[in-house]
């Protein structure tokens, strides 16, 4: 049998269906019948979630500082075997030297998160339908960022 050709002597009035009653109807594709659908974009904008927004923009700041709590506490407390400084003085211990450069990291990290929370305060205010999460996400990436700019152009001051 040849493509596009009906077997024995049929033909395509044979193959159509004599009457409505015999054709297949897809509900969903009858327009007619079908109830307006209510579309995301016209529902309501949830308020922002000022203080969610605040809390994950802390929270996003919190899980890279535990990382770096985990990673020094598994350092060496012993200082390593013939280290001296210029002065003859014994090298720290690499445990007690990274918690050092922590907290003298502090006021880097504050001046990061206030920045991180202002920004979330901005994009509350700018962005609708994001939730705190992403605000605080945003923010956190961006506070950082622009904290680092900072004190890029600090340092190079000084």
């Amino acid at each position: 049998m040849k493509a596009g050709r009906f077997p024995a002597g049929r033909t395509m009035a044979d193959v159509r269906p004599k009457s409505d009653a015999a054709a297949v109807t897809y509900p969903e594709w009858d327009r007619s019948r079908a109830r307006p659908i209510r579309r995301r974009d016209e529902e309501e904008d949830e308020p922002t979630d000022y203080a969610g927004a605040f809390i994950a923009t802390a929270c996003w700041y919190v899980v890279p500082i535990i990382g770096y709590v985990i990673w020094a506490a598994t350092m060496s407390s012993e200082p390593r075997a013939g280290c001296v400084n210029a002065f003859g003085v014994p090298c720290p211990a690499p445990r007690s030297e990274a918690f050092t450069n922590l907290l003298d990291g502090v006021p880097q990290i504050a001046v990061a998160l206030a920045l991180g929370i202002a920004v979330a305060m901005f994009l509350g205010w700018a962005t609708s339908g994001w939730r705190a999460w992403t605000i605080g996400f945003a923010s956190a990436v961006l506070g950082a960022g622009m904290a680092t700019v900072i004190f890029a152009v600090l340092a190079t001051q000084l």
